[in-house]
């Protein structure tokens, strides 16, 4: 369904995000593509399919897997508002590598291949930016080759993936109350207070704090197992009193023995 928002007067933008751009280049993104908000369980792009569109998330959260030839499905990461999708692809012309559905109902900026094309020649800052994303790609299947060929087990399989996901998601909100507070240092024109504490991945209590969307089959995806594993290896750490999980929120309770003992 297209509808309407301005990425001049977008509020979800981050200094971190594809769309961290000057005026003239937001102003530009703005004439480009149109808005379009996707249901739940929708499918955004396929996997094999030619790269017509790049598709920029505004809000929501989108996964990105890739299947074997017997179907079997590799959860490689979630995307979420600021990211950029079917980029790589765009840029080789070559079929799409992952396939992406939204996780929730999302909104997405979606950009015909060739305006997009002209769009990164015209701004530098673009062509910066759709470097970084490339980059980050490139880092998330490191991340997922390192999982599946160096863990010994499905439990430490699964480990890395909630290690990686706490850590990140802590990394993103350290990230943010860094940006909320250079802005409020500037509006009372000092950084004394600048982002005191904005490095730290944790909660003070030492444990990792986060929201988990995906399924245990999904999670299982993610890590290389089956679903059955994923509920079995789940259930084991919470048993060991090194996970709580309250609905989607999880809890590492102890991060380093979670990797001392697993990965």
């Amino acid at each position: 369904m297209a509808i309407r928002r301005s990425c001049v007067e977008c509020m979800v933008r981050g200094a971190q995000g594809f769309c961290s751009l000057d005026g003239n280049a937001l102003r530009g993104l703005n004439r480009i593509g149109t808005q379009v908000r996707f249901r739940e369980r929708e499918t955004l792009l396929a996997e094999g399919a030619m790269p017509e569109r790049v598709y920029v998330v505004c809000e929501g959260t989108v996964k990105l897997t890739t299947s074997s030839r017997d179907g079997r499905l590799l959860l490689l990461r979630v995307a979420g508002a600021g990211d950029v999708l079917g980029l790589a692809a765009a840029l080789k012309g070559s079929g799409y590598e992952a396939t992406a559905v939204a996780l929730e109902e999302c909104e997405v900026r979606v950009i015909p291949r060739a305006d997009f094309m002209r769009f990164m020649q015209e701004f530098d800052g673009v062509a910066r930016n759709s470097a970084h994303a490339v980059a980050g790609e490139y880092g998330s299947a490191v991340l997922s080759a390192r999982r599946l060929a160096l863990s010994g087990s499905a439990a430490g399989k699964l480990a890395s993936v909630l290690l990686d996901w706490g850590r990140m998601a802590a990394g993103r909100r350290a990230m943010a109350a860094s940006e909320r507070d250079v802005e409020v240092s500037r509006t009372v024109d000092t950084l004394a207070s600048g982002a005191a504490g904005a490095s730290t991945v944790m909660e003070d209590d030492g444990t990792l704090r986060f929201r988990m969307p995906l399924t245990h089959e999904e999670l299982g995806q993610m890590a290389g197992v089956s679903r059955e594993t994923a509920t079995r290896v789940l259930t084991q750490l919470k048993l060991e009193r090194l996970l709580e999980v309250d609905g989607e929120m999880m809890v590492v309770c102890s991060p380093e023995r979670l990797e001392k003992l697993y990965c």
